[in-house]
């Protein structure tokens, strides 16, 4: 009688556990990448909640993704460019989890320009130069605001072919993308511009449904845990500390730009969440 009673207590325990799992699912496929590492760290400080990281299984838009995280439809929470309206509809975790990288811009350009900046030395005489950019990408708007004449495109590849034709100057590109995207479109005739570095304050974070104030919360409380214990740095470095060094070694010359769409909530005052890659 004794053993059966200990069997049927396991057995509940085993389905009060189940029972407790709470599952937070990513879009798109199961993968392995620095914002699934980040958010497998930040959930690991809750280990009384059961959190259970998955993945939705199929690839679809961002904006749709949104929508599906709106409507409750499967998808919990998504890292993505912190704005005012993407904060209308999601709840924002306002703690950058890129440390402002992508606000970091080196230029592309046509062969023939590689040295179009070396004698620019002053922010009004970069802003006569024209960018070309997607029509539909935050930057496009950020980088017109300042004053700039932006020439958009409708096609990503087809801005390639702009920039050789020079329809635009110079294609600004992350720190991240820059070097990749020169390996494929070199052979058209693009260099990377060895003189420059663009810079306007953004942040990526996470969002999850207006009313799950407690992963919200969760997430907030995890991530100033892992600045804390320095796990957050570790595991940025290892993704991207080697382009962070390299661009620094490079002593470029910044061109600072303004961004009037960042929420005013952004901790733009706490330094140690963010890079500088221009410091002497």
């Amino acid at each position: 009688m004794r053993s059966l009673l200990v069997i049927v207590l396991f057995c509940i325990q085993l389905t009060t556990n189940e029972t407790l799992a709470q599952n937070v699912v990513l879009p798109g496929y199961e993968r392995e990448d620095y914002f699934t590492e980040l958010l497998a760290l930040v959930l690991s400080y809750h280990p009384d909640k059961n959190y259970q990281l998955g993945f939705y299984g199929y690839d679809i838009p961002k904006l749709r993704a949104f929508k599906f995280i709106e409507k409750q439809k499967g998808i919990d929470v998504i890292p993505a460019g912190y704005t005012n309206e993407r904060s209308k509809i999601l709840k924002p975790v306002p703690l950058p989890i890129l440390k402002g990288l992508h606000g970091w811009r080196i230029p592309l350009v046509a062969a023939e320009n590689k040295q179009i900046f070396k004698d620019v030395a002053e922010l009004s005489a970069f802003k006569k130069f024209n960018p070309g950019q997607m029509l539909n990408w935050s930057d496009s708007k950020i980088i017109a605001s300042n004053g700039i004449r932006v020439v958009n495109g409708i096609n990503y590849d087809g801005l390639f072919t702009m920039l050789v034709k020079n329809r635009f100057d110079y294609f600004p590109r992350s720190v991240i993308e820059v070097e990749g995207e020169w390996f494929k479109q070199k052979e058209m005739g693009i260099e990377i511009e060895p003189n420059i570095i663009i810079h306007y304050p953004t942040a990526y974070v996470f969002y999850v449904n207006k009313d799950n104030h407690m992963l919200a919360n969760d997430l907030e409380l995890g991530l100033e845990s892992a600045y804390k214990d320095g796990k957050f740095e570790a595991l940025f470095n290892r993704y991207f500390g080697d382009v962070v060094d390299k661009v620094t070694q490079q002593k470029r010359k910044k061109f600072e730009l303004m961004n009037p769409f960042l929420p005013s909530n952004t901790p733009l005052q706490r330094k140690e969440l963010w890079l500088d890659l221009a410091k002497p």
